[in-house]
């Protein structure tokens, strides 16, 4: 009896020093960095399957890399955080080439096609994406000595660019030669964000954590592209409006590392 008593008493000495390792080792850090890589799915989309598309530096679905990311806890349980994002895919990288594919598609049956494009990639993109997202949110912490969820809160931006485009089209057994264009008549390259997140992982080492994140965001954009087919020789022509103003959601999943500074 007496030596089920001492287990009971030692197993519960036991489970109450674990406890209090647990909140003596937890809440430690002031300040942290992470880096993490990760993907982009859509909810909603942007692209509408249409030439213009090739004209956006966007793509629905791409990856992006995060390395500017501090953390700064000022109370146990709450902090602030600002990450910066770069983020591309392959589709961005080949939109010069998809245009003019799209280009030869829709019209060598009846015309020779020449088409043109500013949507060749910028070796800059290759560091800073073309994609850009930046955040600056309210963070809640809760943590034990090997694991910890922080809930989060952030608002910020969204940057993409758009481009120009035309194809010079001759018509097949004829003199007659239009001119196709494709041009921006309304856009902007920066975009309102909320993004509500979660990061979550294990602390390997005291200083040292692995990371994921899920991210929710939602923003609405406002490019309008306008398309004009024109002919040389008469100098007529009709217009075409293309909008891609729209509300837009997606889902983003990393992971990665976490080093506490202090």
């Amino acid at each position: 009896m007496m030596r089920k008593l001492f287990l009971i008493l030692f197993s519960f000495g036991a489970f109450l020093s674990g406890i209090y390792g647990q909140k003596t080792a937890a809440y430690k850090s002031k300040w942290q960095t992470r880096a993490l890589v990760g993907t982009t799915i859509p909810v909603t989309k942007l692209l509408q399957g249409t030439e213009a598309d090739y004209l956006l530096q966007y793509d629905d679905h791409s990856y992006y890399w995060q390395i500017p990311s501090i953390t700064c806890f000022f109370h146990k349980h709450w902090g602030l955080e600002f990450n910066f994002q770069a983020g591309t895919s392959r589709g961005i990288k080949n939109r010069a080439d998809h245009f003019m594919e799209r280009m030869h598609s829709d019209y060598s049956d009846k015309y020779y096609v020449r088409p043109e494009t500013g949507a060749s990639s910028s070796d800059l993109t290759l560091f800073y994406g073309d994609i850009t997202r930046g955040y600056l949110g309210i963070v809640y912490r809760w943590e034990t000595d090997k694991f910890y969820v922080y809930p989060k809160l952030s608002v910020g931006g969204i940057s993409f660019s758009t481009d120009w485009g035309h194809a010079g089209l001759k018509e097949k057994n004829s003199n007659n030669e239009y001119n196709l264009s494709f041009s921006t008549k309304a856009a902007s390259d920066f975009y309102f964000t909320l993004a509500p997140s979660v990061s979550f992982g294990y602390k390997i080492f005291n200083w040292f954590y692995f990371n994921a994140d899920i991210t929710l965001s939602y923003y609405k954009t406002d490019i309008l592209l306008e398309k004009k087919f024109t002919n040389l020789v008469t100098r007529k022509g009709s217009v075409e409006y293309m909008d891609y103003k729209t509300e837009v959601v997606t889902l983003s999943l990393g992971a990665g590392l976490i080093l506490v500074m202090r």
